[in-house]
């Protein structure tokens, strides 16, 4: 008889089980027959980001022939859109999900400029914040500080590395300038002063940098990043003293920052 109420007890429970796996999946194939019923679409304009619009993901997906609202929800494919927008030059990252009611959601990231590099053939490409190549747009330019001189890298053979990647490569970083201007472009970007005061980094002949402001005609030589907190001190310094004394700010045609502990001024 106890034999007989164990196989019982262990029958009911085994049918329950597969009584709720067969409803879990009629419920599921309703699930998926559902049709979708709408697309929302977010994309992040912090700053002046404008190279990705609402627009532009809705056409992207609408040229893959993803009509998505509408269609049944076990013919969407979320990791192959996400797979696609990802792939799009302007867009860091992208995320998409599907929720139980059909709403499609798409989260884009786009990516942020800090540095646009004109090299010295005349290509031209930006920086971004994570020092990642990024070409530019046809539709929106976005006004960041500008680079350019005796630059000599071109898109086509970098843009599928970063910074910290073409520094770690021996070949590549043999004569690259981009460790160099992103480094620069990071320090600028970081301090409201000196992202209203630099608007230019040119590379002289000598391989120096030179830094152009937005006011005033002198020639400020920087040299290389070394010891770059410092050198940026140093020329607050002799701004904070031009400022301050009438007719000193026109007396130099050139400050130079390459030597340490030490400002090189050339008179006019």
């Amino acid at each position: 008889m106890q034999k007989f109420k164990k196989i019982a007890f262990i029958s009911f429970w085994c049918l329950l089980v597969i009584g709720l796996l067969v409803s879990l999946g009629f419920v599921n194939r309703e699930q998926d027959a559902l049709p979708c019923k709408s697309l929302d679409i977010s994309v992040n304009q912090d700053g002046d980001l404008y190279f990705v619009k609402k627009s532009d993901i809705a056409q992207m997906l609408k040229d893959r022939g993803d009509s998505i609202v509408g269609e049944p929800k076990s013919s969407i494919n979320v990791t192959e859109m996400e797979h696609a927008l990802n792939s799009h030059p302007a867009i860091a990252n992208a995320e998409v999900s599907m929720s139980i009611d059909g709403v499609v959601k798409v989260d884009v990231k786009q990516r942020n400029p800090i540095i646009r590099v004109i090299n010295a053939d005349g290509d031209s490409y930006y920086l971004d914040d994570e020092g990642k190549l990024m070409p530019l747009s046809d539709e929106y330019t976005m006004k960041v500080l500008v680079a350019n001189g005796n630059i000599m890298e071109p898109y086509s053979k970098r843009y599928m590395y970063s910074v910290e990647q073409i520094g770690k490569d021996s070949l590549l970083c043999a004569t690259s300038k981009l460790d160099e201007l992103f480094a620069m472009a990071k320090f600028i970007h970081a301090d409201p002063f000196w992202k209203a005061q630099i608007q230019q980094v040119f590379y002289n002949s000598e391989n120096d940098m030179e830094i152009v402001p937005t006011a005033g005609n002198q020639k400020i030589i920087f040299g290389d990043t070394t010891f770059m907190e410092e050198k940026f001190n140093k020329l607050l310094t002799f701004y904070q003293q031009g400022l301050n004394t009438t007719g000193w700010w026109d007396k130099y045609s050139t400050i130079n920052l390459k030597f340490r502990n030490q400002i090189v001024c050339t008179k006019k």
